[in-house]
């Protein structure tokens, strides 16, 4: 049974990546890991619209979201950025409602932005870089 699960595709093997938020009044670049949370997934059907309405275009989708946090409970997830397809948008919004928290020390706030790259062509979605 161990070997099927090699065979699985790397899009449903669920990823994890550090998230990092400025804390206190400290100089703009002094961010601190303040969780490890699973990225955002997408259906397979959700991944198949994606490539067909986008056609020959392989560009990734940006998509930028604002969370709040309280005592490490993430809540008040919206889109800031979208990627132009609604149901993508909110099946990363609602992913990232049910399935991420920080570190219970990080009382948090609101108005966190955090970015993506959302890619067709590799079936992935990370943190985008802006």
């Amino acid at each position: 049974m161990l070997n099927n699960l090699f065979l699985l595709p790397l899009s449903v093997i669920p990823m994890f990546a550090p998230l990092t938020a400025q804390v206190g009044d400290m100089t703009p670049s002094a961010h601190v890991q303040v969780a490890k949370v699973p990225l955002p997934e997408l259906s397979l059907e959700q991944w198949k619209m994606l490539r067909q309405q986008q056609g020959a275009d392989s560009t990734p989708l940006q998509l930028e979201v604002n969370l709040s946090v309280d005592h490490g409970q993430v809540y008040d997830v919206n889109v800031r950025r979208s990627t132009g397809y609604p149901d993508v948008d909110k099946a990363v919004v609602n992913w990232i409602t049910a399935n991420w928290e920080t570190d219970s020390w990080f009382v948090g706030g609101d108005d966190y932005v955090v970015s993506f790259d959302v890619n067709p062509a590799t079936r992935q979605i990370v943190f985008g870089n802006r």
